[in-house]
Order: C-alpha cells, then sequence, then structure tokens
C-alpha cells in the first residue's frame, strides 16, 4: 500500500510539491511510462489523502514541465518528448562488476513476477511475461545505503541462489558462474524522491532525495541479459568519476546560441 503524502503533514514542503515529485519520480523510473495515462485527480486524492485542489496543482505543475499533457475528456497522459542534458562518462563493465563490493547484502526476495511494460521493453520481452526480479538491500554498519532491484530473464533469474547474492555482486554471478559473456551495458543517474516503497527500504522520510541508478547489461550482439534499478541514499553515498585529459583533436562545443 502506498503511504499517504500527508505523513508529512507537518513538513514546510506544500503538499503540492511533496505529490508533484511523487509523480515526477515515478515518470522517471518508468512505473509511467510515454503515452500512458496517470491515475485521475479523484484517485490521487484518495491514494495520498489530499485535496482536489493539491492533485490539480501538483499536475498543472508537470504539464508546464512538460512530463504530463492533458487531453480535455480523456485524462492526463506521459509525454514522449522528455529531453535531458546528457554527460557520458566511459568506463567499463568490471567497474560495474566492482561497485559495493564491501557493503554487506540482505536479499528481501527472489520472485517470479509479470514483466511490467517498461522492463519488457528494456529486455526485449512481452509485457506480461514472466521474469525474476531480485530485491536487495546494501548495508553499511547495518545502516541501508541502496536498495536494489534486479531484473532477469526467467531463464537466467529461476537460477540465481541466495548464499550466492550475499557473497557475490550480481554481474559477478553472471559472468563466472553461469558463464555469460557480458559484453558492455550503459548507466543513467538521475535524482528523484522517496515513495513508500523506497523510503521503507532506505530507512528514510517519504520524499527525502534519492539517487537513482538505471543499468542495463548486454551480452554479446547487443542483447540485455539484466536490468537494474538502483536507489541509493545521498547522504551515504558518493559517486565519484577520474576524468583525464588527453591529447588529441579538440572539439568546438557550442554552449549557448547567439541572439
Amino acid at each position: 500500500m502506498i503511504a499517504d503524502v500527508p505523513s508529512s503533514k507537518h513538513s514546510k514542503i506544500p503538499l503540492y510539491f511533496q505529490l508533484e515529485q511523487i509523480l515526477k519520480s515515478k515518470i522517471i523510473t518508468g512505473e509511467f511510462t510515454p503515452g500512458e495515462q496517470i491515475p485521475t485527480e479523484k484517485v490521487l486524492c484518495q491514494t495520498y489523502n489530499v485535496s482536489t485542489i493539491t492533485a490539480r496543482q501538483a499536475i498543472i505543475n508537470l504539464v508546464h514541465e512538460g512530463l504530463l499533457i492533458r487531453s480535455r475528456g480523456k485524462g492526463t497522459f506521459v509525454t514522449d518528448l522528455q529531453q535531458m542534458t546528457t554527460l557520458e562518462v566511459k568506463g567499463t563493465i568490471n567497474d560495474l562488476i566492482t561497485d559495493g563490493k564491501l557493503l554487506q547484502v540482505e536479499v528481501l526476495g527472489i520472485d517470479k513476477i509479470k514483466t511490467p511494460k517498461r522492463v519488457a521493453q528494456i529486455l526485449q520481452r512481452k509485457e506480461g511475461d514472466e521474469i525474476v526480479q531480485v530485491r536487495r538491500i546494501r548495508n553499511l554498519n547495518a545502516s541501508p545505503v541502496s536498495y536494489i532491484k534486479n531484473y532477469l530473464p526467467i531463464a537466467i533469474g529461476e537460477k540465481i541462489r541466495r548464499k550466492d547474492l550475499v557473497r557475490y555482486p550480481m554481474l559477478q554471478i553472471l559472468r563466472d558462474r553461469f558463464k555469460i559473456p557480458l559484453k558492455d551495458g550503459v548507466q543513467y543517474i538521475e535524482a528523484i524522491v522517496a515513495d513508500y516503497e523506497i523510503a521503507s527500504a532506505l530507512a528514510v522520510g517519504i520524499s527525502s532525495p534519492i539517487l537513482y541508478i538505471e543499468t542495463i547489461v548486454f551480452q554479446e550482439r547487443k542483447r540485455p541479459v539484466e536490468f537494474v534499478q538502483t536507489f541509493v541514499r545521498p547522504d551515504r553515498y558518493k559517486y565519484v568519476v577520474n576524468l583525464s585529459m588527453r591529447p588529441g583533436p579538440q572539439k568546438p562545443v557550442l554552449i549557448t546560441r547567439e541572439p
């Protein structure tokens, strides 16, 4: 069950902004996909125990931001015109394997679920087909640092064992135990706010700022083998990128256009 936004009624953050950020997080994480209709104002009011004015203001703000579009008589839908500025940083698949290696792992579940729409698109599966979802928490000194959800094809996921997850990173299991030829991967990092599920897993308040990391891992011929959603407490995690200036041709970069 999703917790009420008014659990933070004593917060100085307006309720409409809290609801706005929760909806925005669901769009970013793919819970609401482009073209999908979001819940009506009435449903949002019932789910989050807020007024119609609060729900309407949250939706209007997301419409102005370009994340939602309203269609008279039909409802409110997620746009497919979302644009972001991207900073590309290159590394190796081994960088992903060693990430978080020193943290203690708590396995919450290894479950067969129906493939969500966005996960199906990423893993090139049919929506509703069975897939394996692995849920874990990484702890440091008995305090949660990150909450991870791995999505794997059923043929691979049903072989995963809890005892291996406690000892080894998932990619190391795929590479060394299952002998899957991991080729490369892509990772996206964004900022979201915690909903009830994430807040409960990370022991933070609802609407707390969270670092959200998506990882897609490929084997040969660009076949996706794993999709990972990682939710990180920013107060307990620092993302470090080592950069160097290499000799070579320098391409001009346009920052702004003159009027």
